[in-house]
């Protein structure tokens, strides 16, 4: 697999998904990735301006700089259904 430079932003949401957002805009996307079970990251170059709008695009999921921030919470999880994560929270 080849080793592509750039900056990486991770979102919670899976690769296919990722694409189809970003589809007709730049931002400078060289490659989207799976980095997990409903986690993907964007390699690109986009600075300032560019990737405050690429990070718009995203808004409404988990976006972060670094993988470590992007831990697989009960709700990103496709085979769970919302009768499961809410007893799970009524747990804690």
């Amino acid at each position: 697999m080849k080793n592509y430079k750039g900056l990486r932003l991770y979102i919670g949401l899976g690769p296919s998904k990722v694409r189809r957002r970003l589809k007709g805009h730049g931002f400078g996307v060289k490659k989207v990735q799976s980095a997990g079970r409903n986690q993907a990251v964007v390699i690109h170059t986009a600075t300032g301006d560019h990737l405050r709008q690429l990070k718009q695009l995203f808004a409404d999921v988990r976006v972060s700089d670094s993988e470590a921030e992007i831990s697989r919470s009960l709700e990103n999880l496709g085979d769970l259904g919302p009768d499961t994560t809410r007893a799970d929270a009524k747990r804690d």
